[in-house]
This record gives C-alpha cells, sequence and structure tokens, in this order.
C-alpha cells in the first residue's frame, strides 16, 4: 500500500511491542552532539525514519522518573521533525524486538500515549509547525494505520 504522507500531518510515528504504546525516544548517548541528533539516531534506529529540519517543542515533566528506570525527577524535550523516508521495518537494538510502526496525527498519539495536557498542548504545536514551516495541511479526522514492513514512499 502506498500512502504519501504529505495528505495531512500524521507526524507523530507510534510504535508498540505489546504494550505500552511508545514514540522513538531515548537519552542522549556521548556519540550525540545535541538532542536532535538523538532523534534523528533514535527514529533511525526504532522506527526506521529518516528525518530533517527538527523543532522543539517543549519539554514534559516526570517526577517519579519511571520512564528511565527510576532516575528521578527529570524532563524529558519533545521535538518534532519533518519525516523525509521511511524504510523497512527491523529488529530495534536496544530492545532485540520489532515494533509495529503506526501513523497517528498529533491529536490522537497524545492521547494514545497518555501526554495528558501538555501533550495536547505539544501536538497542536506540532500541527502549527508543520503547516507554518513545511507547508503541510493539518491531518483529518482517520483511522490509525500501520506501516507496511517493507515501508512507504513519500511523495
Amino acid at each position: 500500500m502506498e500512502r504519501p504522507l504529505t495528505r495531512g500531518f500524521r507526524g507523530f510515528q507510534l510504535q508498540f511491542a505489546t504494550n505500552p504504546l511508545a514514540s522513538p525516544g531515548g537519552t542522549v548517548e556521548k556519540t550525540d552532539a545535541a538532542p536532535e541528533d538523538t532523534l534523528h539516531r533514535e527514529a533511525a534506529e526504532e522506527a526506521q525514519l529518516a528525518l530533517t529540519d527538527p523543532v522543539r517543542l517543549g519539554w514534559v515533566l516526570d517526577e517519579a522518573g519511571e520512564v528511565y528506570s527510576g532516575v528521578g525527577p527529570n524532563a524529558r524535550l519533545r521535538l518534532a521533525a519533518r519525516v523525509t523516508a521511511v524504510g523497512p521495518a527491523a529488529v530495534d537494538p536496544a530492545t532485540g524486538h520489532p515494533f509495529a510502526r503506526l501513523l497517528a496525527s498529533p491529536a490522537q498519539a497524545a492521547a494514545l500515549l497518555g501526554w495528558g495536557p501538555p501533550g495536547a498542548r505539544q501536538a497542536l504545536l506540532a500541527a502549527e509547525t508543520a503547516r507554518e514551516r513545511w507547508g503541510l495541511p493539518a491531518a483529518r479526522p482517520a483511522a490509525i494505520e500501520e506501516i507496511p514492513a517493507e515501508g512507504m514512499r513519500l511523495s
């Protein structure tokens, strides 16, 4: 199935194993000069996405630090970027598992990921950024779709 991503901004790529849902992300490694480098690396490793023009959207406070093995209170940076290529599915090197990859609107992604009101605001900002910066139209309400294992061609 071929479906251009430019028909509407559906820029949050979600992945899941059995549960829970997650978006590509991780911690900054020594080889990453900036959080944007982490975004590029993690998106390629976890979701086989090539990205361009990352934009910082804001921070999410994690008071418990449970996401990263109980590291304690921390803030996680949220970024958006334009997807330039979606490669074939692969095994995530960090987990050893392949992930199903889903296309969802920013609002759908924020709701599915349980990001609450801050996430909903960041999803709205991501959609506005896509419209203003990249000229992409807003996503119309649609069913969430799985990206085919072989990847997708972008137009």
